[in-house]
């Protein structure tokens, strides 16, 4: 294989070139001249925005409501509010890319 990564397993090479070829389509499906709006863009970026904020949000009622509580609920509850506030995070990037960068 002449793309193959020295010490890449070719099944791992095959599985990642199989999975970023939808991708790829996507984007050469759509003519050179369309062009999104400025007010698309604006929309999309404040979802995007909406949702890192409500991530943050979340985060701080988090630790305030937890703030008289024992000190293990309130550490286990604090350290559960990360990857629900990453989780926010990457679903507003995710509805951002699909709804916004990658339509025609």
């Amino acid at each position: 294989m002449p793309f193959a990564a020295p010490g890449l397993p070719r099944s791992l090479l095959a599985i990642a070139l199989y999975a970023a070829s939808p991708l790829a389509m996507a984007m050469t499906q759509c003519p050179h001249e369309s062009s999104k709006s400025t007010a698309f863009w604006l929309l999309g970026w404040a979802i995007f925005a909406l949702f890192v904020i409500g991530g943050v949000v979340l985060m701080l009622l988090i630790f305030r409501t937890t703030r008289h509580a024992q000190r293990r609920p309130r550490w286990l509850l604090r350290i559960a509010s990360i990857p629900a506030m990453l989780a926010l995070w990457m679903l507003g990037f995710g509805i951002f890319l699909s709804q916004f960068v990658l339509v025609c």
